[in-house]
């Protein structure tokens, strides 16, 4: 399990008036005790102000009563988690946290001054983020001196992936982030579902996937932003398999019910290993915009998305595009003409990609507005992408044990803990 901190600092520079409403108190209760220790509403209401500045959902008074909720759990399992990184003596010094500020000021290139700064100015205090880190630091010790001496990678293991790798090098791979929201009871299930609804929402009128899965998601690939990388057709369970055939790169899903829980899935590209490197191919594209200010409100972002989707669904090859665009205000329709994928700009470069020759992808929101793209026609050239090195396939079956070891860790802490909601 690697250092990486669930934490996004992309949406903090944002205004002080949407997060009024959850602004801390000076008064105090308290929300939970957990074998003894109390987590205060203070505690709360701060941590849900850094989720809402770090995630960039928008702060509805539902979102936040869900957010609010998924928080005091987040903080139940970190007291447990800082409990028993007490029992085993693992000690986390303030210069190890000031050390981890500053290399996530450096991710974003910011100084950790800065980062406290635009803290401050959305009422959020520096020792909120302190206490993430501190956590995370310390289970993160745990789990690597305790657990890492039980992960074992045999070589027959990796010989097994890579035969069939080479077997199956016709059939298509898939770069894929995930969000996984986990169902503990069934009472939970309606709820966790429409809060995963509004997750994808916002999520589709430009909140970042990486952000919201750093604070939103239950799984092990939450701390890497939900990516979980290349994986092959059939690897992962049947249903989330099936959603990941229909969809196109820049597509999330809706949720998928699954094992534990419900998945959100994000496919960021598509390739094949025995086929042409799409870098390599040339491709004819097309587009349309539908503009959206980046400061426009949740009304009109939603209208413009609406709009994508129509022209969308009204495009039938590259000599259509002028009429699909009278479905949209503003439309911009504009010829790209021939261009190498490996030169197309992010975000777009991934979608050109992997389109084919007259598909069409989903709307993809800049600060511009609603793109879409057209492949009007396509040459693919050059070598097949190279498989996964021995050392690459074993450092990802590492990672995988090591994260199930962990969860299950933290799960029988839970069940053996003593819990008091207030």
């Amino acid at each position: 399990m690697n250092n990486a901190f669930k934490i996004c600092l992309l949406g903090l520079l944002i205004s002080l008036a949407p997060l009024a409403a959850v602004r801390a108190q000076p008064m105090q209760g308290i929300a939970a005790i957990v074998n003894d220790e109390v987590i205060s509403t203070y505690d709360v209401d701060q941590r849900t102000m850094l989720v809402l500045s770090s995630s960039g959902v928008q702060p509805t008074q539902e979102i936040v009563q869900r957010i609010r909720a998924q928080v005091l759990r987040n903080l139940i399992d970190e007291k447990l988690q800082l409990q028993e990184s007490k029992n085993f003596e693992v000690e986390i010094t303030e210069e190890e946290v000031d050390e981890a500020i500053e290399r996530l000021a450096r991710q974003n290139n910011i100084s950790s001054a800065e980062i406290a700064r635009q803290l401050g100015s959305v009422g959020i205090g520096i020792d909120t983020l302190r206490a993430q880190i501190k956590a995370e630091l310390a289970w993160n010790q745990l789990v690597q001196g305790l657990l890492s001496p039980r992960v074992s990678v045999a070589d027959d293991e990796v010989d097994q992936i890579l035969q069939q790798l080479e077997a199956s090098s016709d059939r298509p791979q898939y770069l894929v982030s995930e969000i996984f929201l986990e169902v503990n009871t069934p009472d939970q299930e309606q709820n966790i579902l429409q809060g995963g609804m509004q997750l994808i929402q916002q999520m589709r009128q430009g909140a970042p996937f990486p952000a919201v899965a750093q604070q939103f998601s239950n799984s092990p690939s939450s701390a890497q932003g939900g990516d979980i990388g290349w994986v092959e057709d059939g690897e992962l369970p049947e249903e989330i398999n099936n959603a990941l055939k229909q969809m196109q790169p820049g597509q999330i899903s809706s949720p998928i019910r699954t094992r534990g829980g419900f998945a959100i899935i994000a496919l960021r590209d598509r390739r094949v290993l025995g086929g042409p490197d799409p870098m390599a191919a040339t491709v004819d594209l097309a587009q349309i915009m539908i503009p959206v200010l980046p400061e426009a409100d949740a009304g009109s972002v939603a209208k413009a998305q609406q709009q994508a989707d129509a022209v969308r669904d009204a495009i039938n090859g590259c000599d259509t595009l002028a009429d699909a665009a009278r479905k949209a205000d503003n439309a911009v329709v504009s010829e790209l003409g021939q261009v190498k994928v490996a030169q197309v700009q992010p975000p777009f470069q991934t979608v050109a990609a992997a389109l084919r020759e007259g598909e069409v992808s989903t709307p993809l929101r800049t600060d511009a507005g609603f793109h879409l793209l057209v492949a009007c026609k396509r040459e693919d050239s050059g070598e097949a992408p190279a498989l996964p090195s021995r050392v690459q396939i074993e450092d990802r079956l590492y990672n995988q044990e090591l994260s199930m070891l962990a969860l299950r860790y933290l799960r029988d802490l839970r069940r053996d803990s003593t819990v008091e909601m207030r």
